[in-house]
């Protein structure tokens, strides 16, 4: 069977496939297509050579929700809520983004008489004639909506009758419900959560649709798979239900293979370094396991309290525009050059100069990319990063490109620091893990940089989030708050809640095809001291709970309390906040074979490049001519079809078993070899 995975990113659309009966593997880089990403997946499937008709597994992972999103060209969404709480988004929270900043603002919104009590006791029964009132009475043009009720985590009733009336008295609006979004107390961030979900709910719709038809009319047999910012995997259909899901699937595919590759490489303590085109992506994965958050930011002010892997993003990519502030000095990013028009290299139409031109006229970046089918114009770069950069800095070209490179290295370094030093984590003790199509070209300086000792570049670098959809399961999560004190748990109502939390959980997989006995099913509670606004996710076993089971829970959360904030809050009791369920359904997993190519280590040519303020010549080679146990010292380059890697002067790389490129960066690492690292929730 041919499994095939596609992810679209800002600049290019990846596509992975492994055809499981002879064991082989193929990749395709092409450009994204950013008016309609599913001309860019077709196009990808068609530059690999796959024929859809042979198709038995097809995965994607896709940008249109955060896109949506990010420019706001998301649905006209309007928002139902209880009397007296329309302006929930408006307060938001009482912290800024900017604290000093005098002129900042919050920033907009996106967006019938009723009330429950806290535990869902009906205080003022749903008026059924102001409801249908409001539903007629929704201005032209709204296309979504979002139905927040207060306490509705608690009773779910009200809100599933205002999406009846809706149904009838306005059928062609996509609705989304806080309860079942994100059933949590929080009114802020349920609303945020919902209205986002509402807000990219029509435009993922129509680009799901728009892509099966595509799909379908090239001959594919099998329903598309959606990948989740969790790490798992959901049926088209279910994506569609619950578009706010798709978040950040791309990295969190990318998240979910580094897992994967790096535990067969026999490396467990990694920092991914996704390096694209638009931005960087890392994360931090303990013991062979990435970090989950139960909420992320997706911009400041609007939380998403749904899980996903904990992944920080900057505007640093390949694409990442250079430019002059206010006072005169040269800056990187965040904006970027996207596919289109692209770096001025590209010769879409460009005209100001990213990342990707200096690279090139540092003669680090090849002429061409996605294995000849970009060809790139280094003089049109060199120009344009005179014409725009040099002359108003009054600096020579070289110097100003030394720059650039330098500038966007350390806001990609700082991402890093985001996820380990900043957490509390030494960086000597982890593997910076680096894939993306632009990851392996400054991997090794900012790595050098951190004091990292070795960069893993896996096979196939520039498709690895791609990969990653062919390498994890089916995944439902379901959410409850249950608050109460640590020491006086209901156990009867928490093992009611849980029970019908794993019940709604394990149906949902089973209604998209997977096997109710092929369902493993895991529960945890999120736990805080009384007072305190954040939680820590602590697991929950054995299920049904008892009295030991709470203890033995609180005992843990107690624990990573004091690991994270170095206290104990002995005289403060520990209570329950939410209850958690995640429903796995097994898929067959690609896992990475071990590396047989390969044999000539000879550099065919050289090219040359700038390099501490210097030209000098290093050595290009095939990457894939490398056979396992190949070391070349830098400087040196080593090219392939979606990806170049960069080994500066004073490191070496090294082929490993599976393939894989070790960059030993020469920083050096703790005294007292691998620290035990913190643990650390979200």
């Amino acid at each position: 069977m041919l499994r095939v995975g596609i992810d679209v990113g800002g600049t290019f659309t990846d596509l992975f496939a492994h055809d499981e009966t002879t064991g082989e593997s193929l990749s395709a880089k092409v450009l994204t297509t950013v008016h309609n990403q599913s001309e860019g997946v077709v196009g990808a499937i068609a530059s690999g050579g796959v024929g859809l008709a042979e198709v038995g597994f097809l995965a994607h992972g896709t940008t249109t929700g955060t896109n949506a999103l990010i420019e706001r060209r998301g649905a006209v969404t309007a928002l139902i809520t209880t009397e007296g709480f329309r302006d929930v988004l408006e307060i938001m929270r009482t912290d800024r983004e900017s604290g000093y900043d005098l002129h900042w603002a919050k920033p907009q919104a996106m967006v019938p008489p009723e009330r429950l009590r806290p535990d869902g006791a009906v205080l003022a029964p749903l008026d059924e004639g102001a409801a249908r009132a409001v539903a007629a009475g929704l201005p032209e043009g709204v296309t979504s909506v979002a139905i927040v009720f207060l306490h509705a985590y608690a009773n779910p009733s009200h809100e599933a009758r205002m999406r009846e009336i809706l149904a009838e008295v306005r059928p062609e609006i996509a609705v989304s419900l806080s309860s079942e979004v994100n059933a949590e107390y929080r009114e802020y961030e349920r609303t945020s959560t919902t209205v986002v979900d509402a807000y990219i709910k029509p435009v993922m719709v129509r680009y799901l649709g728009t892509l099966v038809e595509a799909l379908r009319i090239g001959g594919l047999g099998v329903e598309p798979m959606v990948m989740q910012g969790s790490g798992g995997m959901v049926t088209l259909g279910r994506a569609a239900e619950k578009p706010i899901g798709t978040l950040s699937s791309g990295p969190a595919a990318g998240t979910i293979a580094a897992a994967a590759i790096g535990a067969a490489a026999g490396f467990d303590d990694i920092v991914t370094f996704d390096v694209g085109g638009t931005s960087t992506d890392v994360s931090l994965i303990q013991g062979g396991v990435p970090f989950v958050s139960a909420q992320k930011q997706v911009e400041w002010g609007v939380p998403a309290r749904v899980p996903m892997i904990d992944v920080e993003s900057v505007g640093a990519g390949g694409g990442s525009l250079g430019w002059i502030d206010q006072g005169g000095a040269l800056k990187m990013g965040p904006r970027s050059a996207g596919s289109t028009p692209g770096p001025i290299c590209y010769g879409g139409g460009g005209v100001e100069p990213a990342l990707s031109d200096a690279l090139l006229v540092a003669g680090i970046l090849g002429t061409e990319l996605a294995g000849g089918r970009v060809s790139l114009d280094a003089a049109a770069a060199a120009r344009g990063i005179e014409e725009r950069l040099c002359g108003p800095l009054g600096l020579p070209l070289d110097r100003v490109v030394a720059g650039m490179i330098e500038i966007a290295q350390e806001n990609m370094a700082n991402a890093v620091r985001s996820v380990s030093i900043w957490k509390g984590l030494d960086p000597r003790d982890l593997t910076l893990m680096a894939f993306g199509g632009a990851g392996g070209l400054v991997a090794g300086p900012v790595a050098r940089a951190l004091d990292i000792p070795r960069v893993l570049i896996p096979m196939y670098p520039g498709n690895t989030c791609a990969m990653g959809l062919l390498m994890t399961d089916m995944r439902e999560d379901v959410t409850s708050a249950f608050l109460a004190p640590s020491g006086s748990v209901d156990l009867e109502a928490l093992n009611a809640r849980l029970e019908a939390l794993t019940a709604t959980a394990v149906a949902t997989l089973v209604r998209q095809g997977i096997a109710e006995d092929d369902v493993a099913v895991s529960h945890h509670v999120d736990v805080r001291y009384t007072g305190q606004i954040y939680e820590l996710g602590i697991p929950l076993s054995p299920v049904p709970a008892t009295a030991e089971t709470i203890a033995a829970a609180t005992a843990e959360f107690e624990r990573r309390y004091e690991d994270i904030y170095t206290i104990r809050l002995e005289d403060a009791e520990p209570e329950l906040v939410s209850v958690r369920v995640t429903a796995t359904g097994r898929l067959p997993r690609y896992q990475p074979p071990a590396w047989t190519g390969g044999g000539d280590a000879s550099a065919p040519r050289t090219r040359t490049v700038l390099e501490a303020g210097e030209r000098r010549e290093a050595a290009v080679h095939d990457r894939y001519a490398l056979a396992a146990g190949t070391r070349i010292d830098g400087p040196a380059i080593l090219e392939e079809p979606g990806s170049t890697v960069w080994i500066a002067s004073g490191m070496a790389v090294e082929v490993d078993p599976f393939g894989n490129l070790l960059i030993d960066t020469g920083a050096g690492s703790s005294p007292d070899g691998l620290r035990a690292l913190t643990t650390v929730e979200a």
